[in-house]
């Protein structure tokens, strides 16, 4: 009886008692045209993972790995290898190793001292959805399991199911490859990096935040309530990290999620490439949820329209707080941001979304 009376109160003046508000991009996170305006180094569909070797960058597409070359004011790809599964994620060490993940069917290390190893588990639990991989020396690679039910190609599915089940495992490469669990019932961590005093920070991408953790310890947030959802993270040469959002939180996102036997009809009944659910890249059929008046006036897209797609990246301190921020906003062309690197004193930024390879310079430009 008194909470039918609590919701009746907050309906009449407006409160948000279900907890469905989004955080306002605003201060440092002010929306700009920043990627829209960095130029274009290479275009390939589905471009993910990007990750510095020895020998120079290389990223993933599909099932391919890619090596990239410089070629006049941009790069260009060449193919490395083809996998019998898609690429999710690419960790490299000093060496020149390369940890990958492939969805389904757990990490394969390519090069180094345990060349042509296969990790398809972790103590027992199956590496389904490697979503992130980062080497903390040649024989310690960390893996983020994004989902123990749900592979990554079905990310969707794991959100709008309200799914919490990603775990964070620390894999001893040599002898017995011993798997040690750092974190479990992760709402999709998406991202690793180091952070400081030998922690290993993880994006969540369905609680919007980045967590520390310490040793043993709980998960510690230590940055939460993000107005996207968090992707990769990659250490910035001048301190401090880069952090990828690839896709916008919006308010009929947040109630869809709340609203039990809506959520679940929609998710049995409809293609995914509809749901009301964020994407990576929207826009390009008249299927798609929000349409009309509320998206377009004049035929023209508003940049501040309600949007599935958006592009993101976050310049953020060693403390993960965020300094500045670059844009592609809703009738921006640089959408689905996953994967980031800097080198040479720019930041490659890679937008699965759209396809696209972008170079940001020192200044944001």
């Amino acid at each position: 009886m008194m909470e039918a009376l609590k919701r009746l109160y907050a309906n009449f003046r407006g409160f948000d008692e279900a907890g469905s508000t989004v955080p306002m991009m605003d201060g440092p996170l002010k929306p700009n045209t920043a990627l829209d305006e960095s130029p274009v180094v290479v275009r390939m569909p589905g471009i993910d993972n990007l990750a510095a070797t020895p020998a120079g960058l290389v990223c993933s597409q599909g099932a391919a790995l890619m090596r990239l070359r410089n070629a006049g004011d941009g790069l260009e790809a060449a193919e490395d290898r083809t996998f019998s599964s898609e690429i999710t994620c690419l960790a490299a060490d000093a060496s020149g190793a390369l940890a990958i993940g492939l969805d389904g069917q757990g990490i394969v290390i390519q090069g180094g001292r345990h060349d042509g190893l296969q990790i398809k588990d972790a103590s027992g639990a199956a590496l389904r959805s490697p979503s992130a991989a980062l080497f903390l020396d040649p024989d310690t690679l960390v893996v983020a399991n994004g989902s123990a039910e749900f592979m990554m190609a079905d990310w969707k599915r794991d959100l709008m199911n309200r799914r919490a089940t990603g775990s964070v495992w620390r894999i001893a490469l040599g002898g017995k490859g011993e798997a040690t669990p750092r974190a479990r019932n992760l709402a999709f961590p998406y991202g690793l990096a180091r952070g400081a005093g030998g922690a290993v920070l993880v994006s969540e991408a369905w609680r919007h935040r980045v967590v520390a953790l310490d040793g043993g310890k709980a998960p510690r947030a230590v940055l939460s309530d993000l107005p996207a959802y968090p992707a990769r993270m990659a250490p910035a040469a001048g301190g401090g990290f880069w952090l990828a959002l690839f896709a916008p939180r919006n308010q009929l996102i947040e109630f869809v999620l709340r609203e039990e036997a809506y959520r679940r009809r929609m998710v049995s009944t409809i293609d995914p490439a509809y749901w009301i659910a964020p994407a990576l890249s929207s826009g390009a059929s008249f299927l798609e949820p929000i349409q009309g008046g509320a998206r377009k006036k004049l035929n023209m897209l508003k940049p501040w329209s309600p949007s599935w797609s958006y592009g993101l990246v976050v310049r953020c301190d060693a403390d993960m707080r965020p300094r500045t921020s670059f844009h592609s906003r809703a009738d921006g062309s640089i959408h689905g941001v996953t994967a980031l690197v800097e080198q040479d004193g720019a930041l490659l930024v890679g937008a699965k979304g759209s396809g696209a390879l972008v170079r940001l310079q020192e200044d944001g430009r």
